[in-house]
């Protein structure tokens, strides 16, 4: 028996504002080829009608247009085996509405229910359905174009007469954001390779080939969640924004800025480096007032009380800090560097009198968290003891 060939116009709303169109145009029947049944459909202009991009940037919207070659995976089942026919955009005309054609396998059941899927590597590749976003967006490069357009509808196939009725439009699975990163104040842009964006578990890097402060990304939509941004710098430092809950849809388009601070940076001073033979014998109090340096980070004392040092090593092997009243020890950060936080952490039990910006929070740790400065101060008339120092603790900016 001879098979036959039908030409078939359906209007598919593949468009960042959606539209439909349910009428179907048959046209007289033609000779079928022998491996399949082709059919040829039409979809309606996304924006516009250039053929030469798919996907551009409209200012405050995206402007999405069809384009000659690209493909849309149309995806079904036969007694039991999926496949993902091709769908090829032929032409595009005047109007943006673009022709496609594609190919189901002889047999093919009539009224065979599809999933349309676009752009067609967004497929999974057993035929079953759209890629997880994890898979589709874990890696990008900070551009826009069509592949973050991804967008899944559902259809009908018809092979008695062959045509494709849309039952559901495609719709688009992604936000689509322009970010540009700037310094915390949001005074001047920072060029980063690459951006990073943390949702959960999940990472989203976008590496674009040059450092630069405006980035492209699609992410999956999300409802009340924490979002981290991590960067590098063109000055080679490491910058962070962090937001405690958001929000954003599935097929909208976001301009967002990202205030970004310096990422803190922790030194510890503790057994393994300070805290250590290497240190035996060292005392810094009043007779031996040369500063003790790790790290960048130099403590040093200043004061005439006689029970007031700090020893990095005793004979027990213990670490201990003693500043009485009248005396100080002053920490200094590392050149243009300024500490956020410092803690003192004991073993044992630290006794303390409160002063200035310290406080104690626990019997075993004293904690300074002022404003940030690059030199920080514990004494005066405050009495401190910490006498089985487990570390001491820096972050900084």
């Amino acid at each position: 028996m001879k098979t036959t060939k039908l030409f078939f116009m359906a209007a598919l709303a593949l468009m960042t504002a959606a539209c439909s169109n349910d009428d179907n145009d048959l046209t007289t029947p033609q000779p079928q080829k022998a491996e399949g049944i082709t059919i040829t459909a039409q979809l309606a202009p996304k924006t516009g009608g250039a053929t030469t991009r798919a996907v551009s940037d409209g200012g405050n919207k995206i402007v999405s247009e069809w384009a000659e070659n690209e493909h849309i995976a149309v995806l079904y089942e036969v007694s039991s085996t999926k496949y993902a026919a091709d769908a090829t955009i032929t032409a595009v005309d005047g109007d943006g509405a673009a022709t496609i054609e594609f190919t189901v396998e002889a047999g093919t059941p009539d009224n065979t229910a599809c999933t349309l899927v676009y752009p067609y590597d967004a497929a999974k590749d057993d035929h079953t359905g759209v890629k997880d976003a994890t898979e589709l967006l874990a890696a990008q490069d900070g551009t826009l174009n069509a592949n973050l357009d991804v967008r899944v509808g559902a259809g009908t196939i018809q092979t008695t007469t062959p045509g494709l009725t849309v039952d559901t439009q495609p719709e688009a699975q992604f936000a689509i954001f322009k970010f540009t990163t700037k310094n915390s104040d949001g005074s001047a842009p920072i060029d980063v390779k690459p951006l990073t964006i943390t949702i959960g578990s999940q990472d989203y890097v976008i590496t674009p080939a040059s450092a630069t402060s405006e980035l492209f990304a699609a992410l999956p939509p999300i409802s009340e969640e924490a979002v981290t941004f991590t960067a590098t710098g063109s000055d080679s430092k490491t910058y962070t924004a962090s937001k405690a809950s958001v929000t954003f849809a599935k097929g909208k388009y976001y301009q967002s800025d990202i205030k970004m601070a310096p990422a803190p940076i922790t030194v510890t001073w503790n057994s393994t480096n300070v805290f250590n033979d290497s240190h035996q014998g060292v005392v810094l109090n009043k007779t031996n007032t040369t500063p003790l340096t790790y790290e960048g980070i130099t403590i040093s004392f200043t004061g005439t009380g006689g029970g007031s040092g700090f020893r990095p090593y005793d004979t027990k092997g213990k670490a201990t800090l003693i500043c009485n009243a009248g005396d100080s020890f002053t920490f200094t950060a590392p050149a243009g560097k300024k500490f956020t936080k410092i803690e003192i952490i004991d073993n044992s039990f630290i006794v303390f009198t409160a002063y200035g910006d310290w406080t104690k929070p626990e019997n075993t740790k004293i904690v300074w968290s002022g404003t940030a400065a690059n030199t920080v101060t514990l004494g005066g008339s405050a009495l401190t003891s910490a006498n089985n120092l487990n570390s001491i603790v820096f972050t900084l900016e």
